[in-house]
């Protein structure tokens, strides 16, 4: 029922911006509790680029901004008390992260992973998964990330994260299967890098529907990442989030008042007498 709930609202972004607009009014990120809060992109196009740099900005009024390493750190020591951070991720690859994002993190500063599925390096599909069209095109006319733009990225420190070899549901695989996709996909990234992949994020992301809790995040761990990213929303606060870790799947023309209402604490809470210092 929650997931059927969650697909409604997505398809119907006249309900789903009515529901956050009421939320926002009782809930502000000033007020938002400690811990990690994750952000997911997906495409960024260029007519939003402006857009997203003011959510960076108005995210960063309330918390640092952290990269991936970084918070792995901080959730294995456990989370510092009072300390409010964002984690900005990307999946899929886009080359509208590399063409429109990327220019925005280095101009404010801001850390990010982008996920890539390791098949479609060489040999992408002319559409995203789950859609018949492409909601939009880099400004060169692609999809997807090519391998100087994978490699330019790096070079501007920026990280890398596995999002499976192929982008398939795991969830529809036998384990044999699932392996090869989460294995694969970090040996084949590793060798196009030259780094170690350490952060795997699971395509879809909705524990029971699209990978299996029980099974696939411990074969992720055991593989060699340390993370297991999915699409539950929440922050994360200890080493006990690394194989199941909550993101909020967010959108570069949503209003700051989405993010008040997603993240927010209530506007009653304590936290409504100091917030962390950004870097953005």
């Amino acid at each position: 029922m929650k997931h059927w709930f969650k697909t409604t609202l997505r398809r119907a972004p006249a309900l789903r911006a009515l529901a956050l607009r009421g939320g926002a009014l009782f809930k502000s990120l000033a007020c938002a509790e400690a811990g990690l809060y994750t952000l997911c992109y997906h495409q960024v196009p260029e007519a939003r680029q402006d857009q997203f740099a003011a959510q960076l900005r108005h995210l960063g009024r309330y918390g640092d901004f952290i990269d991936a390493d970084g918070a792995i750190e901080r959730l294995a020591a456990g989370w510092p008390a009072g300390e409010r951070a964002f984690l900005v991720t990307f999946d899929d690859g886009y080359a509208d992260t590399f063409e429109v994002a990327r220019p925005v993190l280095k101009a404010l500063g801001v850390p990010g992973i982008v996920f890539l599925v390791s098949d479609w390096i060489d040999a992408p599909p002319d559409t995203p998964p789950g859609l018949d069209r492409a909601t939009s095109l880099s400004p060169s006319g692609r999809l997807y990330m090519n391998r100087a733009e994978v490699a330019a990225w790096c070079t501007d420190g920026l990280d890398i994260g596995s999002h499976t070899a192929s982008h398939r549901r795991l969830s529809r695989l036998g384990r044999a299967s699932v392996a090869d996709e989460i294995a694969r996909s970090r040996r084949d990234l590793a060798a196009l890098t030259g780094r170690e992949i350490r952060h795997f994020a699971c395509p879809w992301g909705v524990a029971g529907h699209d990978f299996n809790p029980e099974l696939d995040p411990p074969l992720a761990l055991e593989s060699g990442y340390r993370t297991f990213f999915t699409t539950r929303r929440g922050r994360a606060l200890g080493a006990a989030d690394l194989s199941a870790m909550p993101r909020y799947v967010v959108e570069p023309h949503w209003p700051v008042s989405d993010f008040e209402a997603l993240m927010g604490g209530r506007k009653s809470g304590s936290w409504a007498k100091g917030t962390a210092k950004g870097t953005a």
